[in-house]
């Protein structure tokens, strides 16, 4: 294990938590548009990746980018499902929700890779579920439902783009984290601005029709308003998460698997609950809103979890078949 993967892969989950958190009091604080707050942040994050490209060549380019959509795909599930999921519940009880990924990931790479279980897997398996399962019913009856599919796809897609990212690194072992960046900020900020325009769009059909919605499309008035699309606030807070702050996250990831396994990182992210909790308590001193409130129940539920994670992370893998 090279001390520059774990460096790397502990900024990485410091930043993610960060990100949470900023997210978190972006909600409470100016009451965010989550589909437009995410489409300007998934935008910008692209810009500023872009920024600090590295030109590729063109067969690198083409490959790559392939990946790159179906990685930017992901990245648009995850971030609508994971902010969302931060209207009902803590920026700490998100993250130790899903740390129920693990379990998907270990999934995935057994089926996709044939990396065979070992049998401690089975135990933190049984204490991730058992913590994730009893934590949703802590919840109130009227969220239980709505945070467990958010937190449940959010984790599947953020599995996902780990593959993506995994089988396109084994493809170009040569290309190098701000070649990455290049790929994926131009994707990503193609993907946010045709979202963007998309709403715009939807947002302007409603006002022509002054929002009387024919019922054929009654579902577009879950979109946003012009208002809404127009909301400074959000699109200010938008635009600096997503140049700084996810954009730090993506190059973060892409330099912790350059010299760390995917393994290592998600050890080390199993502690991200306990870093987004110490964020919290400490934001809380600023913006009272903030604050986790959680009961000794949820802190023993977390902990289960977190033990679970750990056993499935940290024992001996089997060779592969």
């Amino acid at each position: 294990m090279k001390k520059e993967g774990v460096l790397f892969a502990s900024l990485t989950v410091l930043i993610l938590a960060v990100l949470n958190v900023i997210i978190r009091f972006c909600i409470l604080e100016f009451n965010i548009n989550v589909i437009v707050f995410t489409s300007f942040m998934i935008c910008t994050s692209g810009i500023s990746l872009m920024l600090i490209r590295k030109k590729t060549t063109p067969k690198k380019w083409k490959s790559g980018v392939r990946y790159s959509w179906l990685y930017t795909m992901m990245q648009v599930i995850l971030s609508f499902t994971l902010i969302s999921s931060l209207l009902y519940i803590t920026s700490t009880e998100n993250s130790l929700l899903f740390n129920i990924q693990i379990i998907i990931a270990y999934i995935f790479a057994y089926l996709i890779f044939k990396r065979v279980p070992y049998k401690w897997d089975y135990l933190g398996i049984f204490f991730i579920l058992f913590g994730f399962v009893f934590f949703i019913f802590t919840l109130a009856s009227h969220l239980r439902l709505v945070v467990f599919i958010l937190v449940f796809v959010s984790a599947i897609a953020s599995s996902i783009r780990s593959i993506v990212v995994e089988r396109s690194t084994a493809k170009n072992p040569t290309t190098s984290v701000r070649e990455k960046c290049g790929m994926s900020g131009f994707t990503l900020f193609l993907a946010g601005l045709c979202l963007i325009v998309f709403f715009y769009t939807v947002a302007l059909f409603r006002t022509y029709v002054n929002d009387v919605i024919p019922h054929s499309l009654s579902f577009i008035s879950f979109f946003p308003s012009l208002k809404e699309m127009g909301d400074q606030d959000t699109i200010i807070a938008a635009c600096l998460t997503g140049f700084v702050v996810k954009s730090s996250a993506v190059y973060l990831y892409y330099s912790t698997l350059r010299y760390a396994t995917s393994e290592t990182f998600m050890t080390l992210k199993a502690f991200q609950p306990l870093v987004t909790y110490l964020l919290e308590i400490w934001g809380a001193i600023y913006y009272s809103s903030i604050h986790p409130d959680l009961s000794k129940q949820d802190y023993i539920l977390g902990g289960i979890i977190i033990v679970g994670s750990l056993l499935i992370l940290i024992t001996p893998r089997k060779k592969t078949h």
